[in-house]
């Protein structure tokens, strides 16, 4: 059967001196005098890329970090008004903006990196056992390893974070009819798959997976590639962790972009400062020693299908 292609709709702390950082319920601190940023949870993903920019930013910009579960929830953060500007991923905006005017009217003021979703399974697969002989007696077992998203239908999968949404909305497009199990973290997921329970772990994250370039060469657990059609927000891209012998796996690929509530105030001019901190310092972030993810960026002007913040289009004019 040929398989369709899938129109996909889900689909930084710069702080006054002294420095604040907010507590992990998404509160904003209380002496917070600058933007609040909203990133996920500290030391993973976005938080790490915020705490890159205030290593560059000499404080230049007055910005607090408002600690969220990730993207998805970053933008309910911005929604009800506790963050000002936030990362999110392209899939997740255009998604939930379909339910929420507030969502809808976010601006984009800057292409970042991308998310991938990485598709964790078992090394050396599991047994399952076949039909039943002369429909009584015990089938053969038998091997299963999956190597690939085609092979997943009707199967049991472990969603982690943003992923919940993500591959929901690809398998009602694709028709799989996976039987989702949500968990709170990656070593959930993975143990799922460990177990046999769960024949894969689903978990979005920048380049490298924080969670999966630590796994140890026997963890037994590799990495499945994205094997059907995509179109945009999406994008198939090849990666690769030499720790547990994964090269080239073409993985489904979303854009981070960073957004900010529609401000008229004096707020315009503090958006509009962050994106000319992020402008002078990308070279910088590039050849640093940051995370891989600004090596991603060519321009923060990057293609989005979104209304973009009137700083940025001032500044191109």
């Amino acid at each position: 059967m040929k398989t369709k292609m899938i129109p996909l709709m889900l689909s930084l702390a710069f702080c006054a001196l002294p420095s604040h950082a907010a507590r992990l319920d998404g509160a904003p601190p209380a002496a917070c005098e600058g933007l609040k940023v909203a990133t996920g949870p500290a030391g993973k993903g976005y938080s790490k890329l915020y705490a890159d920019l205030v290593r560059v930013s000499k404080n230049t910009v007055p910005l607090c970090e408002v600690n969220t579960e990730g993207g998805l929830d970053n933008l309910t953060t911005l929604s009800i008004k506790k963050a000002d500007v936030g990362i999110v991923p392209m899939d997740a905006l255009k998604k939930m903006a379909e339910g929420d005017a507030s969502i809808a009217s976010l601006l984009v003021v800057a292409s970042l990196n991308s998310n991938y979703l990485h598709i964790v399974t078992a090394a050396n697969g599991f047994m399952l056992e076949g039909p039943k002989k002369y429909g009584v007696l015990k089938g053969d077992m038998r091997n299963v390893r999956i190597t690939k998203m085609s092979e997943l239908r009707g199967a049991p999968v472990a969603l982690v974070g943003s992923a919940q949404l993500m591959v929901r909305q690809l398998d009602k497009l694709l028709g799989y009819n996976m039987r989702y199990i949500d968990v709170d973290s990656d070593a959930a997921a993975f143990q799922k798959v460990r177990s046999g329970e769960a024949y894969a772990a689903f978990s979005v994250a920048g380049w490298p997976h924080g969670q999966i370039s630590r796994l140890a060469p026997n963890s037994g657990l590799t990495l499945a590639g994205f094997d059907v059609p995509t179109s945009s927000p999406y994008s198939v891209r090849p990666f690769s962790y030499k720790n547990i012998g994964v090269y080239n796996v073409q993985a489904l690929a979303v854009q981070n972009v960073l957004v900010t509530r529609p401000f008229s105030g004096s707020k315009v001019g503090d958006v509009a400062a962050l994106r000319q901190l992020l402008e002078r310092e990308l070279l910088e972030l590039k050849d640093g020693d940051f995370e891989p993810g600004w090596n991603e960026i060519k321009s923060f002007d990057g293609n989005v299908e979104w209304t973009r913040f009137a700083g940025v289009a001032a500044k191109r004019k």
